[in-house]
């Protein structure tokens, strides 16, 4: 869990359910949506930067069309401790482990609108909402 802190009062929120600040009453955002970002580029600029961006970060386009981008990456969400005491067990516990209970890194880039374009980017593990993090600072 990941400590967010308000940004009206700077009070920290421990929790994910939390949606109000319980110091100074101001309305918190979702921590696991990300903000839609107004964007003066047109849906070409973006995707054309949005690919060599995630291909630099092992990612791989999966999907495209001109209104989102879908990457993923061959990288895995993967808890190496819990996969040590599973190979201790054995290697069936470890393999169906390894390929079930984890995932790859996903990341969806979305655009909406003519101009400004909306664009939303948005990851599926922690490492991928930091890599889509990432390259919404880029704009």
């Amino acid at each position: 869990m990941m400590v967010r802190y308000c940004p009206n009062c700077g009070k920290a929120v421990t929790d994910d359910i939390t949606r109000v600040c319980s110091s100074c009453g101001y309305t918190l955002a979702n921590p696991a949506a990300q903000i839609p970002k107004q964007i003066t580029a047109s849906r070409t600029e973006i995707i054309e930067r949005a690919i060599p961006f995630f291909a630099a970060k092992k990612y791989a386009v999966q999907a495209q069309t001109d209104y989102f981008v879908s990457f993923e990456s061959q990288d895995r969400d993967v808890s190496w401790l819990i996969f040590i005491v599973f190979c201790c067990l054995g290697l069936i516990p470890a393999i169906v482990y390894y390929y079930w209970f984890t995932h790859n890194h996903q990341v969806t880039v979305s655009l909406g609108g003519t101009t400004p374009v909306t664009m939303n980017v948005i990851g599926n593990t922690a490492q991928a909402k930091k890599d889509a993090a990432e390259f919404m600072q880029l704009f």
